[in-house]
């Protein structure tokens, strides 16, 4: 059970060090090449305005990716910033889908977030780390082999 839980906090900081590089390099990529990523997604001809609102989306990218780098060193400390990777792929997943049912936007250029959204978030919920029951029995007020009994 140990090392079952070892290799999951293992998995758990590779996917917060992974998902920290891609939220890092796109969220550089929308500050500094706005245009690029637009042709990319398959929007054409959006209004030069745009690309400010694209800015200012990279820079929250790029500082959530610096927060999962943080998360990475500890992750059972930093537990909220798993708690919000997976809610952040679920909005991400349920806004691609309403947007390709409305017809805003094609499944070619919301597919690949959908998917990658989707996956994100279903590998924090596999690896999201739970206390140990030591921890949540003491917590309860139980007595535990490091917390003995009251008199």
């Amino acid at each position: 059970m140990l090392k079952l839980n070892i290799m999951k906090l293992i998995l758990l900081r590779n996917l917060l060090l992974l998902d920290a590089a891609v939220l890092f390099l796109l969220g550089a990529l929308l500050i500094f090449l706005p245009k690029p990523v637009e042709f990319a997604f398959h929007f054409k001809d959006l209004p030069d305005g745009v690309s400010y609102i694209i800015g200012l989306w990279g820079c929250a990218m790029a500082t959530m990716g610096l927060g999962y780098v943080v998360a990475a060193t500890n992750p059972i400390r930093h537990v909220v910033w798993v708690q919000v990777g997976i809610a952040r792929g679920a909005f991400e997943l349920v806004l691609g889908l309403v947007c390709l049912a409305r017809g805003t936007a094609t499944f070619q250029q919301a597919g690949f977030g959908i998917i990658v959204a989707g996956l994100i978030s279903l590998g924090y919920l596999l690896l999201y780390p739970r206390q140990p029951r030591l921890i949540r029995k003491a917590e309860a007020g139980n007595p535990t082999p490091i917390q003995p009994k009251s008199v």
